[in-house]
């Protein structure tokens, strides 16, 4: 078995963690940021991209030189990160003033002290979620240990962001349901009043909802709450 660091077996367990709680996206990404640069001693910074609404965004980051040098390379379409995002692969820079790949970003990330990177792709399903960018400000700085480190890293990492993402969708279904419950609830409530108080059928009923909801340009459960009110209201006064 491979001897890691303690400090790595403990960030792992932390991401494990993240696997099975209900933390939102948001979190998880600070949390993954925190991790990474905790985990890799020959890291001074990290920050993480996702893809939203079709552009890439850091969304979390350990530093305001992150958000820097990542959103520079986001304007002008040339980066390491944009590359990982794209072709799913691990993306090294182990000299930003030798590298020829993607000389205006090197070119910028160099001016603002940062020599040496690494981007690993955010894959879950087959499908790229976003990169984890690793910073260092010296040359040379990531060894054999240190990738793969950073790939178990974003593995990790991955899974938790899907994670995040489904618990974030189950919470969301979860709230249109019972939206939808209520709505369904005062609906059939406000078409009892009204097949009680005019002989409508239940298709009547409906109709003279949607109705009004059509020509006060309201929502029809608004019309249905409104009518159920209006009711209780003249029953309690009668009362």
């Amino acid at each position: 078995m491979a001897d890691y660091p303690d400090e790595l077996w403990r960030s792992v367990a932390d991401l494990s963690g993240l696997l099975l709680s209900e933390e939102n996206q948001e979190t998880t990404l600070r949390r993954v940021s925190d991790l990474a640069v905790r985990s890799i001693a020959s890291c001074d910074a990290v920050g993480v991209t996702l893809f939203v609404d079709g552009k890439a965004t850091t969304r979390a980051a350990t530093g305001g030189l992150v958000y820097e040098v990542d959103h520079y390379q986001y304007d002008i379409g040339e980066g390491p990160c944009l590359s990982t995002m794209v072709d799913g692969q691990v993306m090294e820079v182990e000299d930003m003033s030798e590298e020829t790949r993607w000389p205006r970003f090197c070119r910028h990330a160099a001016e603002r002290g940062v020599h040496s990177s690494l981007s690993f792709p955010l894959i879950v399903r087959g499908r790229a979620l976003g990169a984890v960018n690793l910073y260092a400000h010296t040359a040379r700085a990531f060894g054999p240990a240190d990738r793969t480190t950073g790939a178990m890293f974003a593995a990790q990492a991955a899974v938790a962001l899907a994670n995040a993402d489904t618990y974030a969708a189950s919470v969301k279904l979860a709230s249109e349901l019972r939206e939808a419950l209520d709505s369904r609830a005062a609906i059939d409530q406000a078409m009892g009043i009204l097949i009680g108080q005019n002989g409508y059928s239940q298709d009547l009923a409906f109709e003279a909802l949607r109705d009004s909801s059509q020509s006060q340009n309201r929502k029809l459960r608004d019309v249905a709450e409104e009518t159920v009110r209006i009711a209780t209201t003249a029953e309690r006064q009668l009362g």
